[in-house]
């Protein structure tokens, strides 16, 4: 055993993200319940199977034992069909989280801010934590319309733009996690134009009414685009996503990321699904047919009981914002001991529950039990 303990030491930067617990992911590694009958509805992910044939144990065997190819070419040739981009443009990863690491990586020094909202994905100041720059956020203004009981996030745009001033890159989610708001393209572009470094999460942009801002990449070099195939897809197991941006991004995050960083398998699942459009987009169309019927659900609850509100979402999920800690905590185990997880927070969003959008049969299950609960209170 070495006598320097000097040596297995995190760098400071580590050191002291650690001991404030500022790396620590809410909920992510929370202790899984041992329980093979509990329904996950806490993470959105899509309920329906990818239309995948799974290959025969020889055909697996060859895919898994050779390296994948670093360029993943075969991946962003199909990619480059289904959105008409040329592939100079497009950079596969492991999960659009994992390029977000690389990004930031890539284009922050120590103390350079990125600027966001608040609440928002927690894995964004995850990445800027660990890379040593500063995450800043504008807190998002909650509004509550007692007489529908629908509650709004609004975001503050000309502060925010005072603040972007100040700022070397911009993260925003549209829509946003956790509320499934979706940010006007309109305003994207007044981000644009102040020439800095704007990225774009659009995990959830297939479920949403707003369109892509793709079409907006050729026009703005300071553009990134991120998407995954973990929501659209159902590859979520496989950790598959990708950048949009101009090829002088491109060219440098090519340079910079290792050389096998996404497995075989998710990029030849990835190249299958991109032919598989006609039953995507089904998929796609049931999820946003039972987010709208349960959230026309939900609104009848709460006319009935009026203890909680809603938030409209443009995503696979539906926030919940109860009137007290009490009542969303209570619920949520509630819902445990009906196999069903929710998604729960911590910290100023304690009120709160998500719930993912799954099956007909599971989102019936789910008023069901919320009117359960309300009902015997």
């Amino acid at each position: 055993m070495t006598k320097n303990s000097n040596l297995i030491k995190p760098v400071p930067n580590i050191q002291k993200l650690l001991k404030s617990q500022n790396l620590v992911i809410e909920s992510y590694f929370e202790k899984q319940q041992n329980n093979n009958q509990l329904e996950f509805l806490d993470k959105n992910e899509n309920p329906f199977a990818p239309p995948i044939q799974m290959p025969d144990s020889f055909e697996f065997i060859n895919m898994v034992k050779q390296y994948p190819d670093p360029n993943a070419a075969n991946f962003l040739n199909n990619l480059s069909l289904k959105l008409h981009i040329p592939t100079s443009y497009l950079l596969a990863g492991s999960g659009s989280d994992a390029l977000l690491d690389l990004i930031i990586r890539t284009y922050t020094m120590r103390n350079s801010i990125v600027l966001g909202i608040f609440p928002s994905f927690s894995m964004y100041e995850f990445y800027v934590n660990l890379n040593g720059a500063r995450y800043v956020t504008i807190p998002l203004i909650l509004r509550i319309n007692q007489e529908t009981g629908i509650a709004l996030y609004e975001l503050d745009q000309s502060n925010f733009i005072k603040k972007a001033k100040d700022s070397k890159i911009i993260i925003l989610a549209r829509p946003n996690n956790p509320d499934g708001m979706a940010i006007s393209r309109n305003f994207i572009i007044k981000l644009l134009k102040l020439g800095k470094l704007v990225i774009v999460d659009e995990a959830y942009i297939d479920f949403s009414d707003e369109s892509s801002l793709i079409d907006l990449i050729k026009g703005y070099e300071n553009l990134i685009i991120l998407r995954s195939f973990s929501k659209s897809y159902s590859l979520a197991g496989l950790r598959l996503g990708y950048a949009v941006a101009h090829p002088r991004i491109i060219n440098v995050l090519t340079q910079v990321k290792g050389p096998y960083n996404v497995n075989s398998v998710a990029l030849t699942f990835g190249s299958i699904l991109l032919q598989e459009k006609a039953i995507i987009m089904k998929n796609i169309a049931e999820i946003r047919s039972l987010r709208d019927e349960f959230y026309h659900d939900l609104l009848n609850l709460q006319k009935e009981y009026t203890v909680f509100y809603l938030h409209p979402s443009e995503a696979n999920f539906v926030l919940l914002r109860f009137q007290s800690l009490e009542i969303a905590r209570s619920l949520y185990e509630y819902f445990l001991t009906h196999n069903i997880k929710l998604r729960k927070f911590e910290g100023q969003l304690a009120d709160c529950l998500r719930i993912s959008i799954g099956t007909k049969n599971q989102m019936k299950k789910v008023i069901e039990i919320i009117k359960s609960f309300l009902g015997g209170r």
